[in-house]
């Protein structure tokens, strides 16, 4: 029988979120299992000395890390907790609670891992693309670079971009970079 990995589960998951999201738009999907992995990565990470997204979180807001963790898990709870108040409903998932929660997993996730998959890495781009005034200059230079103009653009418009470039992997300007070599 094959085995897996905890880090081997947070990974599959996190490239099928970052795959429903910019190919399928299943909101309800792309936030279970970005949730799901960054729940994993930031287990993993408590057991080191690593910089983990969760503290960064409670330095750059002053709450505690407890309040991370219940707005990140209550659309997932509500979910998963059908027998609780099955008639209970809640607000719908929005691409921007998908983009949150992806872009907390993939980076605890790459911390964790030391590497990752090119498409992690291709997702924070476009995340600093899409949303520059959150990342300041973080990612800014490979956002600039594979994804220009992107935070002026359509939400479809940005799904359309990121497939492009997923989909030239190896061809892109980015990866061509003798920087990245």
């Amino acid at each position: 029988m094959a085995e897996i990995t905890k880090l081997d589960a947070a990974r599959r998951q996190l490239l099928a979120a970052i795959h429903i999201h910019w190919y399928l738009e299943e909101p309800l999907a792309v936030y279970t299992l970005a949730a799901n992995s960054w729940e994993i990565a930031d287990a993993l990470l408590s057991q080191t000395t690593k910089l983990r997204m969760i503290d960064q979180f409670v330095a750059a807001h002053g709450k505690p890390a407890k309040d991370f963790r219940n707005l990140l898990n209550e659309p997932r709870n509500f979910i998963k907790h059908a027998d609780r108040d099955p008639f209970a409903v809640a607000p719908d998932i929005t691409d921007e609670d998908c983009d949150g929660a992806l872009i907390f997993a993939c980076l605890d996730y790459m911390i964790i891992a030391g590497r990752s998959p090119y498409i992690l890495g291709l997702f924070v781009a476009w995340y600093s693309a899409v949303y520059p005034s959150k990342t300041g200059d973080f990612f800014r230079r490979e956002a600039d670079l594979e994804f220009p103009g992107l935070g002026m653009m359509s939400r479809r418009d940005q799904r359309a971009a990121a497939r492009a470039s997923a989909a030239k992997w190896g061809k892109s300007p980015l990866m061509a970079d003798a920087r990245m070599t």
